[in-house]
């Protein structure tokens, strides 16, 4: 036995020993940016053998060839368009490091400059873009996007640090949220210029409308500098997107998706609304509207069994042969199929022992149609090294085609076994077209050594139009028969509510902007200062339209009319004929916001710094067609100025570590739509909603610290802390409604915040294998009034309590395993996110906030090559049919009525949506 093992030990150090006898041959391949060429042919020619191996360059850029016998050898490197690199080596039982840096094979222009060859869709441009920048920020790249299981700007921000998202009810990604704050701290850019929303409610915009492959960088900004606006005290979104390439570049892709809802059985209910008017009997001047304005058409629907999606794209693009003129055109075209399934139990809070109380059940079917496209293209003529004008021209088009069915049963004393009491079904098809114009046309001109001139002159308008959203309610009850067995009574159209609503809404939002700034940049002690002084004006013009019609029975017929399935067999007739104009939401808001700025930018040694002050003066007023006059909030006038310092500092240790800080101050407008005193109903919200004109903007105090580290091409890890002080931040209460509201949802100013945290970011690449992490670490705090309630005496005390801002997660993170062989064209990926719980709606009673569960999301994407340049790709999200949940944080105790899916003991359950996954798989061509 010992000398068994004796000649195992024997045998594993000899193979130790032969291992280290052999040579190898590693290193970097790059072009002269230091980029890695990522796929690049690695051949070793064996000069005594003749013989060759070859290899392909890894995700880190590295190649490497293992048991090398002594001798002369080659080692050369190739790429398309780049010129061959080789370089000779002699081995000698030792391990040998060859980087090699190969050349573009681009002329050098005439007239114009061009310093090297960048892919600006490669990961390696956006790692520069991410250490160059003068500001902290995040970036991800075209090529990473394009790798991801993600198709719209929306689902990519998800994989960023920082950031979770609220998702729309389809499940998808709509709105981000930057370090716990909520998506109206932030904004969203194009190319640097803010655009309008096209969302009736805010003036930040939902990124879903973004298909992802229009851009070549994504960066999310985390830091302001004087010369960007100051309406962002989470941050920015910046969209860059594709510019006009050197060479001529041809892409395409075309694929299918399908949600596995509708392989289980379920079938997908769509509309007829071709019929259905494009505006509101009333702004098209008919005052007397009549019931052959509203066709039955919106009810008329019919099954799809297994709808299948569309992903279509198209990019061309070039530059003339001297170079001067450039352009480029991406066309996207996106289309899918959604059903969400969901149970929604409606609370308010007992006014005898505080605890929630349930008042009814809700079973929700949700068939969703969304069809995104995106035309983007940019112009740019080059006059010489100290000149260029450049034109982006952009349309984007979200449509969504949305049918629901709800059940209601109401939680009464009635209610003693499921499915007994009364119960309403509701049937509403709506939908709504929103669209972002946006004409960007600017300048950069070097004036003299010293000095430079940048300009923009923007045009953008978002408009939104939910033409003829139709709501059927029909009533129906559960009884038990003599067997003891649940019965339904006849469905019949209820006098109290209306049977039907008509509602229109329509809303566009204009900006008109111009920007100006003037650089001199002289030497001061031996250092290069740029002093940078410009301004901004905006003048914004938003209108939004909005009527709804009652129609009820037509007594002429019968006062109580049975319902059998088609409402063409009911008559009704419409009651209000005029529409709704004294709505508060007919309303015009103009914002005109004008802004100077002056900074400095300087480099001394390793220190790099940026800072200055930046002024806003900010003047709104709006009317609305609210009655009666007096009304608070029919006519304001809002006007006031702020003056926003920032600093941000730069220290590189060396080539390949830094040290970041910032300060910067910042405010939060409060959305349009918030101002207004308006009291309607939204189809996506739990509860009524209502108008607050005394709400005041936010202003906010930021600090960060970072470090960063960039030990390879491609590696990094940021690792950082931040601090913000919140003034006024603003938030959805739910508050106890009028007469006959149990509750509603209003936006209210919460006195003072904090918020700190913990950011952790990191890419490693070893090979074909990558992996890439993120973790938060958010901590915010608010301290409010609640009311509380003494069972006791059955008596309301005001009392503090402290709690987490309103979307803010304690926890998130982001984990993705990465594959790539370049050499046989495959590239795979899986990816994992945490969101943990936070607060959904803040309640006025103590204790009683709905929080959202905390939650994981799995989605796998894959890429294959399979002839020249073709390739396969697979995508697939929500592979672990994550739900929407929420809940009240109080132990359920028994109600009189018996009462599903809530259980003695744990929380409340209030709601639960459910999506199930998602697949796509598509064939794309790149030249």
């Amino acid at each position: 036995m010992k000398k068994s093992l004796s000649l195992f030990i024997l045998i594993i150090v000899s193979s130790f020993g032969l291992a280290y006898s052999q040579g190898s041959v590693k290193g970097i391949i790059s072009d002269q940016t230091g980029q890695p060429l990522i796929g690049a042919t690695v051949t070793l020619h064996n000069k005594t053998t003749q013989t060759k191996q070859y290899t392909s360059v890894g995700l880190d850029g590295s190649y490497l060839f293992k048991n090398l016998s002594n001798g002369k050898y080659t080692v050369s490197a190739k790429y398309i368009s780049y010129q061959t690199a080789e370089q000779e080596f002699e081995i000698n039982e030792n391990a040998l490091i060859i980087n090699l840096s190969l050349k573009s094979k681009d002329n050098s222009l005439n007239e114009v400059t061009v310093a090297g060859k960048t892919n600006h869709t490669s990961d390696k441009s956006a790692l520069n873009a991410e250490r160059n920048s003068p500001i902290e920020i995040n970036s991800v790249s075209a090529r990473t996007i394009e790798a991801s299981p993600d198709i719209t700007i929306a689902n990519v921000t998800q994989r960023v640090s920082g950031v979770s998202v609220e998702r729309s009810n389809n499940g998808e990604a709509q709105f981000a949220i930057i370090r716990g704050m909520d998506q109206r701290y932030e904004y969203t850019l194009v190319n640097g210029i803010k655009l309008p929303s096209p969302d009736n409610k805010t003036r930040y915009v939902p990124l879903d409308i973004f298909p992802a492959d229009i851009v070549d960088r994504l960066d999310i900004s985390k830091s302001l500098t004087p010369d960007m606006e100051g309406d962002a005290i989470a941050g920015a979104i910046n969209m860059v997107l594709k510019q006009a390439p050197d060479d001529f570049t041809l892409s395409a892709n075309l694929g299918t998706g399908f949600a596995n809802t509708f392989f289980s059985g379920n079938g997908f209910t769509k509309f007829d609304h071709s019929a259905s008017l494009s505006e509101s009997p009333r702004k098209m001047g008919n005052n007397n509207a009549n019931i052959a304005d509203f066709p039955n058409n919106p009810f008329h629907t019919s099954q799809l069994k297994a709808p299948l999606g569309t992903i279509a794209g198209l990019t061309v693009g070039g530059r003339t042969a001297d170079k001067k003129f450039g352009a480029i055109a991406t066309l996207s075209y996106q289309n899918s199929y959604r059903q969400t399934n969901g149970l929604f139990f409606g609370s308010s809070t007992s006014s005898l022992t505080g605890a929630p109380l349930l008042g009814s059940e809700q079973a929700r079917v949700y068939n969703i149609q969304q069809e995104r496209t995106g035309v983007v293209t940019q112009f740019d003529y080059r006059f010489n090294a100290n000149n260029k004008i450049v034109l982006n021209a952009d349309y984007i088009n979200l449509t969504r085609n949305e049918y629901r069915f709800t059940s209601d049963t109401s939680l009464s004393a009635s209610h003693t076994a499921p499915g007994l009491g009364t119960i309403s079904n509701n049937y509403l098809s709506y939908r709504t077209v929103q669209q972002i114009y946006n004409f960007d046309l600017h300048g950069t001109h070097k004036l003299a050594d010293q000095w430079k001139l940048d300009w923009h002159a923007v045009y953008s308008k978002a408009t939104a139009n939910s033409p003829d959203r139709a709501e059927l309610t029909v009533g129906t009850a559960g009884t038990l028969n003599s067997s003891g067995q649940v019965v339904r009574e006849q469905p019949y159209l209820p006098s109290n509510p209306d049977p039907e609503e008509r509602i229109f809404e329509k809303n566009a939002d204009e900006n008109k902007s111009g920007y100006l700034n003037l650089t001199y940049s002289p030497k001061l002690f031996g250092t290069t200062v740029n002093f940078t002084a410009g301004g901004m004006y905006r003048d914004k013009t938003r209108n939004s339209a909005y009527d709804e019609y009652d129609l009820i029975q037509n007594a002429a017929v019968s006062s109580a009319q049975k319902f059998d399935g088609n409402i063409d067999n009911n008559s009704l007739v419409v009651q209000n004929t005029d529409g709704d104009a004294s709505n508060a939401l007919n309303y015009n808001f103009t914002e005109k916001i004008s802004a100077a700025y002056g900074m400095f930018n300087f480099t001394a040694g390793k220190l790099s710094a940026v800072g200055g002050l930046r002024y806003e003066n900010t003047n709104q007023s709006w009317v609305s067609n609210v009655n009666p006059s007096t009304i608070v909030g029919k006519t304001g006038t809002v006007t006031y100025f702020d003056v926003l310092p920032s600093l941000n500092l730069k220290y590189n240790f060396n080539d390949k570590q830094d040290l970041r800080f910032s300060y910067y101050s910042a405010i939060s407008r409060p959305n349009f739509y918030e101002l207004i005193p308006h009291v309607v109903g939204d189809p996506d919200a739990d509860y009524p909603e209502y108008g607050n004109p005394y709400l005041k903007r936010t202003t906010s105090n930021n600090l960060d610290l970072r470090y960063e580290f960039f030990p390879g091409l491609l590696d990094q890890f940021l690792g950082g802390v931040f601090y913000k002080n919140i003034k006024n931040p603003i938030e959805y209460a739910i508050l106890q409604g009028q007469a006959g509201q149990t509750a509603i949802l209003e936006p209210e100013n919460f006195g003072t915040a904090t918020n700190y945290g913990l950011e952790i970011d990191a890419t490693k690449y070893m090979r074909n294998f990558g992996i890439r992490l993120n973790y938060t670490y958010t901590n915010s705090s608010i301290s409010t009034t609640k009311q509380q309630i003494n069972p006791g005496n059955v008596t309301l005390s005001t009392v503090n309590q402290t709690r987490p801002l309103q979307d803010q997660s304690k926890n998130i993170g982001n984990l993705s395993f990465l594959y790539r062989e370049a050499k046989i064209g495959f590239d795979a990926q899986i990816s994992a996110v945490y969101t943990g719980p936070r607060i959904y709606a803040v309640s006025p009673y103590l204790d009683n906030d709905i929080w959202q569960k905390g939650f994981v999301t799995l989605d796998v994407s894959a890429e294959k090559k399979v002839f020249k340049k073709f390739y396969v790709y697979a995508k697939a999200t929500n592979l672990t049919n994550t739900p929407f949940q929420l809940e009240i944080r109080k132990p359920y105790t028994t109600q009189s009525n018996v009462l599903s899916y809530q259980t003695v003991g744990q929380n409340y359950f209030i709601r639960k949506d459910t999506y199930e996954q998602y697949y796509i798989l598509g064939l794309r061509y790149k030249l």
